[in-house]
């Protein structure tokens, strides 16, 4: 989505100016020839809320009450997409780095559903608002079937600026050192930008049409702190260590503004019509973004690591629509005494999960490589 390739160039540049006094107040110590690079894909989850569908089953041909709903995205948290990631990191000294980190994760899902009324019923497609200017209603009086196909669309984005400090290095005059631990803060902007199509037929009707059309984009802009290390499981470290075997865990939480802005564009066509109702919606909140990051990783060289990295993440803020359901225009006094009147975004929360292959390459002189054990 463009939208989205827009807030990504922007939050880059805006890093990278970010980076450069930080670097200069460390007197040079930024030691450029020695960053570490991570890229990495996989698959990806999250548990958005149910889309509702512009379809309805009613009672009577001038609806009184709703008899049964539907849906344009059922149960999204069963699919599962794709995610690509990558990191670049910069020692800032001993036991302080800089990184600019960020992935990218797509699902889509499509789905169908077909309303059929029986005599006395109607299927109904409502407008987006309950605007009596607006002849958008429309209602088959029963026998009748209409059937509904919607594909959903979800880009899952993030960036972030992010400081990180060890807190226990180089540990001396112990038999066994403890476990390595970091803290790290960071800046952060996330995206959930969703796309839902939805096309209604008339089998009956080949002329007759409903396509309804909607972007809702969420933004996430906020920072967020960060603890961690290393850790094995006692019965399995001797397995785990004649492997090579390093596992690490973060714990990350943070606070966010949350924006969504929504768009959508309901068409109905007939065969001596076309009616069109258009929505422009926005909302805000405030939001917390925390998880845990699982990692284990193995040395295939003196500058490369291969790892599989696992991300679960909690957003207390996700939006949910509600569509309208009601025509109050003259001669269609729709309005249902059980339907939902008038659009309106409303909110939920969600889950992501993402799991990934990741190859991490250190650079720099042969001199600062460990060597492979």
């Amino acid at each position: 989505m463009s939208s989205s390739s827009r807030y990504l160039t922007s939050l880059t540049l805006a890093s990278f100016v970010f980076a450069a006094p930080v670097a200069a107040q460390e007197s040079g110590s930024m030691q450029v020839g020695g960053a570490t690079v991570s890229v990495g894909a996989g698959t990806a989850i999250l548990t958005l809320p149910d889309v509702p569908s512009v379809m309805t089953r009613t009672t009577g041909l001038l609806p009184g009450s709703i008899l049964q709903t539907f849906k344009s995205s059922d149960d999204f948290g069963d699919e599962i997409g794709w995610n690509v990631n990558g990191s670049i990191a910069l020692p800032m000294g001993a036991n302080k780095s800089v990184s600019l980190n960020g992935f990218w994760a797509s699902i889509d899902d499509g789905n169908s559903a077909t309303c059929t009324a029986a005599v006395g019923e109607s299927c109904a497609v409502s407008p987006l608002v309950d605007d009596p200017a607006l002849a958008q209603f429309a209602g088959f009086g029963g026998p009748v079937q209409l059937n509904s196909r919607s594909e959903r669309e979800v880009d899952h984005w993030g960036v972030s600026l992010e400081s990180k400090w060890r807190l226990n290095p180089g540990v001396m005059g112990v038999t066994r050192a403890p476990h390595q631990r970091t803290f790290a803060i960071g800046a952060d902007i996330r995206g959930i930008d969703q796309d839902l199509n939805e096309t209604i037929l008339d089998p009956a009707t080949p002329a007759f049409s409903a396509v309804y059309n909607e972007d809702l984009d969420t933004r996430y802009t906020g920072a967020y702190a960060a603890w961690g290390g290393d850790y094995s499981i006692p019965f399995l470290s001797s397995l785990t260590n004649g492997m090579g075997l390093r596992s690490s865990f973060l714990l990350r939480g943070g606070v966010y503004y949350a924006d969504t802005d929504y768009s959508g564009r309901l068409t109905t066509a007939g065969s001596t019509f076309t009616a069109t109702s258009a929505l422009s919606l926005s909302d805000s909140d405030v939001a917390f973004i925390g998880g845990l990051v699982l990692e284990t990783r193995k040395r295939i060289g003196r500058r490369a690591t291969l790892s599989l990295k696992s991300e679960y993440e909690y957003y207390s803020y996700v939006p949910e629509m509600a569509y309208n359901q009601g025509d109050n225009r003259p001669g269609f006094p729709t309005n249902l005494a059980n339907g939902q009147i008038g659009t309106r975004i409303g909110s939920d929360d969600a889950f992501s999960a993402r799991t990934s292959l990741r190859l991490t390459i250190k650079l720099g002189p042969d001199s600062v490589m460990e060597p492979l054990k």
